[in-house]
């Protein structure tokens, strides 16, 4: 039997480019693909509108590995690991949402911890030449491969693709009716954005609430 992710797709609820859902047992919304509840095609088309369904086995295909920067700290990196063999090299100062930035190969850096390099403990001095003078925070291998999880960015996927054999159609959401109010003093319809704006241009009243 098929199973799916669900998807909360309001704008808040993204970290960074990373795609949030509902996390097990309703614990509220996670990016961690394996906190995340999963559902029946029946039960993920029981949602609200702004909750997206999606194929599990079409996420775990499209998966990146992020490192949360709120759950490590190097001095327990160290502690743990302070004779490690290789290093994965961080760049300072730079997250996309809470994820932690990776140097990858010819200097390209990514969140996706997959494409990141593991630096030799000999070579770490001069392969941190590259970052200029922001310098780069070096982390064991090891322990960053403990804390890393999996997520998707929106980047990576197609809502119509991950569908198309489903059977699923979502409905099309419907744009909110704007609020409109009357003038106080003519009883004109005018905007709740116009309410704050300007007063009213055909009588002039003050119509800020």
């Amino acid at each position: 039997m098929s199973q799916f992710y669900l998807q909360d797709s309001r704008p808040h609820a993204y970290v960074g480019d990373g795609l949030s859902f509902w996390g097990v047992g309703g614990s509220g919304y996670v990016m961690d693909l394996d906190r995340a509840q999963l559902f029946t095609q029946d039960g993920a088309l029981v949602h609200r509108d702004t909750d997206i369904p999606w194929p599990k086995d079409y996420v775990d295909a499209q998966t990146r590995l992020g490192v949360d920067h709120q759950c490590i700290s190097l001095e327990d990196a160290f502690e743990q690991y302070p004779n490690s063999a290789e290093f994965y090299l961080q760049k300072p100062k730079a997250w996309n949402g809470n994820n932690l930035i990776w140097l990858g190969e010819m200097v390209n850096f990514s969140s996706d911890l997959k494409l990141a390099i593991k630096v030799p403990a000999a070579d770490v001095a001069t392969v941190s030449r590259r970052f200029s003078h922001h310098g780069a925070v070096t982390w064991p291998c090891a322990y960053i491969d403990a804390h890393s999880r999996r997520l998707v960015e929106r980047d990576d996927v197609d809502i119509k693709e991950a569908l198309r054999a489903t059977g699923i159609v979502l409905p099309r959401r419907q744009k909110p009716r704007m609020m409109m109010f009357n003038c106080y003093g003519c009883g004109r319809f005018i905007s709740d954005r116009q309410r704050f704006e300007s007063n009213c241009r055909n009588c002039g009243a003050d119509n800020r609430p």
